[in-house]
């Protein structure tokens, strides 16, 4: 889940790179609606960016592609670029346990109390099997889903460049 970084070359100068960047980003997610050829949105200094695809809104989870551009050998760009995953997973696992797992937790001891001895008693030790099991599936699941979108957008970013991965860490 550690956050690593890839190197990407490409055959324009950093000055092309850098253009061609802003060419497709928006500094606020409000002014995508101004422009139809914003793909991300974020912010874009004279060697680095920190940017997001538009389909992730600003109160979405989705991490943010960050990357550093370098003067390459032989006419060629050098970009370091990485994805940090481990914050939105961090996120997510420690609100569905501190949530769920509690809740569980406290349903089960109150059904073992109340219910035992009772025609309910499997079905309430059941009830509350469910809140922890649905938290280790949430987990799981958000887990795999933030893996295959670091792919997905990190391919997506490499093809807009134009360039192509020398150096893959991940």
């Amino acid at each position: 889940m550690n956050s690593k970084a890839i190197t990407i070359e490409t055959h324009q100068t950093p000055s092309e790179l850098m253009s061609k960047l802003k060419e497709m980003t928006v500094a606020d997610f409000d002014m995508i609606r101004q422009s139809h050829d914003a793909i991300y949105y974020g912010d874009i200094t004279s060697h680095s960016f920190n940017i997001r695809h538009v389909r992730y809104g600003p109160m979405s989870h989705a991490p943010y592609i960050q990357g550093e551009i370098l003067e390459g050998v032989n006419n060629r760009t050098v970009v370091k670029v990485e994805m940090d995953i481990k914050e939105p997973y961090d996120l997510v696992r420690k609100t569905y346990y501190s949530t769920l797992l509690p809740i569980g937790v406290i349903i089960m001891l109150l059904s073992i109390l109340v219910m035992w001895g009772t025609e309910f008693q499997w079905q309430s030790l059941l009830l509350s099997s469910s809140f922890i099991l649905v938290a280790f599936i949430v987990v799981a699941l958000e887990r795999v889903t933030l893996i295959s979108t670091k792919k997905k957008e990190l391919a997506a970013f490499v093809s807009r460049i134009d360039g192509q991965i020398v150096q893959d860490l991940d």
